[in-house]
């Protein structure tokens, strides 16, 4: 027997969660001192949607992350953040303090308090796939090891409310069951991968979509397996850049209509006559703003969620099964010329350091500067759209809320990959707007001895927004950017407005131990390729002349 808080944090550090992001409140103050006396390392963040997208970052890099924050002020600050990850399947265990059994009675206006005393966890409802309030020692095991199941095997947040004279209550422990495992109806399975195998036969041009759910799933090896043995090249989407190692042989580029990488990727994959879905997130962005141009009959769409051929659904067909039959599926093998083998960037000259910067030459400097042990994590913007060209050598090296698209993501994100993965430096590619967002982050990073390179992509406004539909309210104000490190205590800052600048000083970032940040000084009204076809294509769709 032990008390609610020693289960639960016993339990979420057996299924791997070693740190804990979060801003304590009175409310929740039991469960952060149980933490202080845990195996689990509390990092206490500036603001709640800080906490939350650290997290997010956390899980996308080690399976599961946790948040810890108090009861309404806190809780539904970091809401956003919540929904983000539950919009791209990112595993986050949300534990809210929260009033007492006794405060409850009489139902009294207390402190935080919306409107009844479950308005909180009903808004997680919305945003997570298991919620529970611990008012019931006698059920709190049962409800603790649901949620937590339920979080890992839906690579979804899940919602723990835990009241602060709960905390301690002896509980009795049941034995952890193990998660049901799901099989596969057999006919199902095989009408499914025989009508796979027979589109894959008959194609001259197969390619195989990587999506983001072969990384949540750590199934990404199954679909590598399939694709050497039977020499098919693959591609990513927007949201699975890097889900497969991008040095890979076979690696394309990223997918996405006229957002896609380069042209050729474009049109590899829209004159493919069997298009391999694997784990692919079918969304607006993903698809380019409705660009892309793929024929239903001509493409398998395998996720968590379902499994279609051509037009035919098929019922009862676990996504791992499927993979796995396909894996070991005798396929002959295909002939494959890339279209566009991948190149290292052009070093610069000498002649062109002093040229202005350009998004397109940022890239480019960015990609000349990464090494293995880089993690490139990108804020909305060009801090996303812009990298979709750089290579990355490793999986899960690119992180970005790539479909819910929520500004701010980017700073907070380097804490949870530097926590997650400590070998891995994050370069962070994050525009004006969203630092001024959630760029405070960096006085964490300091106190943690953490030592993102921080690019402020500075073309001074919303300039995603002003090719969309301009307007003053667009319009931000422009700080001096390279004061930041004297306000947060610690690290370096600097000025690039040339392609020399920018090399020189991610150089010698690239040698430092500290955080770096680098205020780079773009025009106004550039952008790379990708974002302008995706912010034109929303001018168009939002009837304005872009």
């Amino acid at each position: 027997m032990q008390g609610q808080q020693a289960h639960l944090r016993i339990l979420v550090h057996r299924v791997g969660v070693r740190h804990s992001f979060g801003v304590p409140g009175d409310f929740a103050l039991p469960t952060f001192a149980w933490l202080d006396r845990s195996k689990i390392q509390s990092i206490t963040m500036c603001h709640e949607p800080g906490a939350g997208f650290a997290a997010d970052a956390y899980s996308r890099i080690n399976g599961i992350g946790l948040v810890c924050v108090t009861y309404c002020v806190g809780g539904l600050n970091v809401v956003n953040a919540i929904a983000g990850a539950y919009a791209e399947k990112s595993p986050v265990v949300v534990i809210s303090g929260a009033p007492g059994k006794k405060d409850r009675e009489k139902d009294p206006l207390l402190h935080h308090k919306v409107k009844t005393f479950d308005t909180q966890r009903r808004v997680y409802d919305e945003v997570t796939v298991a919620s529970t309030v611990l008012l019931d020692e006698q059920r709190a095991a049962e409800e603790i090891v649901r949620c937590v199941q339920a979080c890992l095997r839906y690579k979804r947040p899940v919602y723990i409310e835990v009241p602060h004279d709960m905390v301690d209550r002896i509980i009795n422990i049941p034995a952890i069951p193990q998660s049901p495992i799901l099989h596969s109806d057999p006919s199902s399975l095989k009408a499914a991968l025989n009508e796979t195998l027979e589109m894959i036969a008959d194609a001259k041009q197969p390619v195989l979509l990587a999506g983001v759910e072969l990384h949540r799933y750590g199934v990404t090896d199954l679909a590598l397996k399939l694709a050497e043995r039977a020499n098919i090249p693959i591609a990513s989407d927007l949201l699975s850049k890097s889900a497969v190692a991008e040095n890979h042989p076979l690696y394309l580029g990223v997918y996405g209509g006229a957002i896609s990488s380069d042209s050729a990727v474009r049109q590899y994959v829209e004159s493919s006559d069997c298009v391999l879905m694997l784990g692919t997130f079918i969304t607006d962005m993903s698809m380019g703003i409705y660009t892309a141009k793929l024929d239903r009959n001509r493409t398998v769409l395998a996720t968590t969620e379902t499994i279609g051929v051509r037009y035919h659904h098929y019922d009862y067909v676990q996504f791992t099964d499927f993979l796995k039959a396909l894996s070991i599926a005798p396929i002959k093998r295909k002939k494959f010329k890339h279209p566009n083998p991948h190149t290292d960037p052009e070093p610069l000259k000498k002649s062109e350091l002093t040229d202005e910067l350009t998004m397109k030459q940022v890239i480019r400097i960015v990609a000349l500067n990464l090494d293995e042990n880089c993690c490139v994590v990108s804020d909305v913007g060009d801090g996303l759209f812009g990298a979709l060209g750089i290579r990355t050598s490793k999986r899960a090296e690119f992180i970005a809320p790539a479909y819910y698209l929520s500004m701010g993501f980017a700073v907070p994100a380097s804490i949870g990959v530097s926590m997650a993965n400590p070998s891995l430096r994050p370069f962070v590619l994050v525009g004006d707007g969203a630092f001024q967002m959630t760029g405070n982050e960096l006085s964490t990073a300091v106190r943690l001895g953490l030592r993102p390179i921080v690019l402020i992509l500075n073309n001074d406004g919303y300039g995603t927004m002003r090719r969309i539909r301009d307007g003053r309210f667009n319009i931000i104000t422009r700080w001096n950017y390279g004061q930041i490190c004297d306000l947060v205590g610690g690290g370096s800052a600097s000025i690039a407005r040339t392609k020399g600048e920018l090399d020189g000083v991610i150089r010698r970032a690239m040698g430092s131990n500290e955080v770096c940040v680098i205020d780079v000084r773009v025009p106004r009204d550039d952008m790379s390729p990708q974002l302008f076809n995706m912010s034109s294509e929303l001018a168009r769709l939002r009837n304005a002349k872009p």
